[in-house]
């Protein structure tokens, strides 16, 4: 196991320290209405009379990174995420997908989210594939069930002819795309509406890991072609958006259409898995292991923002389950049962009171009183997912990290 972190451990020097008391407090303040505007915009409208909840609901946010360990740690939250819904729900049918409204996933967690809400595969078995693919799913060819295949043979088996607008609901898989020198984010709020932006799941899943050297990834129509990134030990978008829930979160509150009623961070419920923090130690100097801290960095750093933006809520509507460093041999439901950690502004990361295990159950309490709340409520529904046919009148690409590779070109794919 490593260092385990102490109760509060000090990364930098706290502002009440070198501005003198007081400071600290609102330098939070300061920082939190930054990000807020800067997550959110400025100035939302106030929430309904006795709050959002008790009239129009939460929306549901699933969002899943990429993680240096293939997503292991993710895929194992899932499984007892899931098994903890059928529980107390009652249903022994119940899918993670129906107490979510959307999912995002970054990498292995791209694969993931696509599983469980296009497929609607059980959790657990999701989390054999993972187990399975292991080097696939992190970026390194090769390994697993399909070890005599093309590495992008997981893909096609699991996804088969589907494409992004298949998807259930909403569903966000950021790449990066080497034609345009930015992130592109697959979605099927623009998969519904235009063959230009809807794209083979198994291909976009590959991107998303980083499978290919570039991975060539074009549109039903051939309108709309990325040179996705191939960026080893963590996936292609690993060095782009390996923490997708600002991602996620952004387009909720930016697509009125299908989300109506999402004002700000006390209309959500977001889940943000993460991985092990261990996967990403530099043991050995090399640009795969730069790239893999790179990206735990980058997840922190949104997984900090994002609570910021939270807030006093963030206790209740945002729950972040990222490993505490799991040692070699150790199993990734081990992690499960270590106490959470947090991030906290100018003070490194916390130990919390709960373990990871213990949270995920007090999310699934959450969703399953959502569940029910909806089932039993006469408002008006809180998503209104966009059907195939509907003018585009909302999009991923007018609020979140998108831009769209287009040209007239004849090549292959």
């Amino acid at each position: 196991m490593a260092t385990a972190l102490a109760d509060q451990t000090l990364l930098l020097p706290s502002p009440a320290a070198v501005f003198g008391g007081g400071s600290d407090r609102l330098s939070q303040e300061i920082f939190s209405i930054l990000e807020s505007n800067f997550l959110f915009g400025a100035s939302p409208p106030p929430p309904l009379e006795g709050g959002s909840f008790s009239s129009a609901g939460r929306v549901r946010v699933l969002s899943i990174d990429g993680g240096a360990d293939g997503g292991a740690l993710a895929a194992a939250a899932l499984a007892r995420l899931e098994l903890k819904l059928q529980e107390l729900s009652g249903n022994p049918d119940a899918r993670v997908a129906d107490f979510f409204d959307l999912a995002a996933g970054s990498g292995a967690g791209g694969f993931l989210a696509a599983a469980l809400f296009a497929c609607r595969m059980p959790a657990a078995a999701a989390r054999d594939v993972v187990a399975k693919n292991r080097k696939v799913l992190s970026g390194r060819c090769g390994g697993g069930l399909f070890r005599r295949r093309r590495p992008e043979a997981v893909f096609r088996k699991v996804f088969g002819e589907m494409t992004v607008r298949d998807a259930a609901k909403p569903l966000l898989i950021p790449c990066y795309d080497m034609a345009s020198a930015a992130p592109f984010v697959f979605s099927r709020a623009d998969a519904v509406v235009a063959d230009a932006f809807d794209f083979p799941l198994w291909q976009v899943c590959a991107a998303a890991c980083g499978v290919g050297c570039p991975a060539e990834v074009a549109s039903l129509d051939g309108r709309t072609r990325l040179r996705a990134a191939a960026a080893g030990g963590g996936g292609g978008a690993s060095a782009a958006v390996a923490n997708p829930t600002a991602v996620a979160v952004t387009h909720v509150l930016h697509n009125k259409r299908e989300f109506p009623f999402a004002a700000g961070a006390a209309d959500l419920v977001v889940l943000s898995l993460g991985g092990s923090a261990a996967a990403a130690s530099l043991l050995r100097p090399s640009s795969s292991s730069l790239l893999r801290i790179a990206g735990v960095c980058q997840a922190d750093m949104v997984d900090q923002a994002v609570a910021m933006a939270f807030g006093e809520s963030r206790g209740s509507n945002y729950v972040r389950i990222q490993g505490n460093g799991m040692a070699g041999g150790e199993t990734a439901e081990a992690a499960l049962a270590e106490r959470g950690v947090e991030s906290v502004l100018f003070q490194g990361k916390k130990l919390m009171a709960q373990t990871n295990g213990e949270r995920l159950d007090g999310v699934a309490e959450q969703l399953v009183q959502e569940h029910h709340r909806r089932l039993e409520s006469k408002m008006p529904p809180v998503v209104l997912v966009k059907p195939s046919a509907t003018p585009r009148t909302s999009s991923s690409s007018a609020s979140t990290l998108i831009t769209v590779s287009t040209n007239s070109s004849s090549e292959s794919p």
